[in-house]
């Protein structure tokens, strides 16, 4: 493997880090920043999935998009027309020409609205993306969560609840991150499905304010959500930034093993 910094676009300053393997197929992969996280992801979790990624043929991208995290520059143009541009020099420079764009929580959903435009992205990982706390099967798992927590947990939900009655309003997580409007999400998977796109969906405890229940997830994408192209996985005991290193490894693991399933080795 070679690992190198990579100029994203021409006379652009903005750098990301490209691992690049001996042998390599027509899919590159690329890793996406969120919220306060640099390129290196939470706990060097990109660090590690690039190199393994690498390993088994995928050459890999991880990024610092602009205006998040320790990118200081702000975005001169929409995020999506960002990234795009951002796989046509990935294009030119490892001759692929099918992607695997994904992340964590924001950079989910910006890998969401760029797949619906641009049809080279042929792979999706969402770790804790869109879902509706709407949708049926999300008051079922609150309430398994809550029997899990005991008599302790109840008067810990009691205390919150009563506080936020004197305290300003909480924003909800449809209104921190951008999030297609209210049902359009079943469209949309539709649509990428019926393009053929393959998506690794992975939930964690850490969504409980807005996810608790495999079943919401089937629910509020509907029938598409059936589809032998996805791959949805809910883990009730990680963390929202897989802080324990098992966790981080097996996710490596898995969507190392997705990767090679549905987009196969190199020759």
């Amino acid at each position: 493997m070679i690992e190198r910094a990579f100029r994203l676009t021409e006379g652009d300053a903005d750098l990301g880090i490209l691992v690049e393997p001996t042998r390599r197929g027509k899919t590159a992969v690329l890793l996406l920043n969120a919220g306060a996280i640099r390129r290196a992801g939470p706990f060097r979790l990109h660090v590690h999935a690039a190199r393994r990624f690498a390993a088994l043929g995928f050459p890999t991208l991880r990024i610092d998009q602009p205006g998040i995290a320790d990118h200081i520059a702000p975005a001169r143009r929409p995020q999506v027309e960002a990234l795009s541009e951002v796989l046509d020099a990935l294009q030119r420079e490892t001759g692929c020409d099918r992607f695997v764009v994904g992340g964590v929580c924001s950079a989910a959903d910006v890998a969401w609205a760029l797949a619906q435009r641009e049809s080279r992205v042929a792979g999706l990982l969402l770790l804790d993306p869109l879902a509706r706390s709407t949708a049926p099967g999300f008051r079922l798992g609150q309430a398994q969560l809550l029997l899990r927590r005991g008599v302790s947990g109840l008067i810990d939900i009691v205390r919150r609840r009563l506080a936020r009655r004197v305290s300003p309003p909480v924003p909800t997580d449809d209104q921190l991150r951008e999030w297609p409007r209210q049902g359009a999400e079943r469209a949309e998977l539709e649509h990428l499905v019926g393009r053929g796109t393959e998506l690794f969906i992975l939930f964690t405890g850490g969504a409980a304010s807005y996810f608790t229940h495999p079943h919401q997830f089937y629910a509020g994408y509907g029938p598409a959500s059936r589809s032998p192209q996805i791959h949805f996985e809910y883990w009730r005991d990680c963390d929202h930034l897989f802080f324990r290193p098992d966790d981080r490894e097996r996710l490596v693991e898995r969507v190392g093993r997705w990767l090679g399933e549905r987009f196969g080795a190199p020759a």
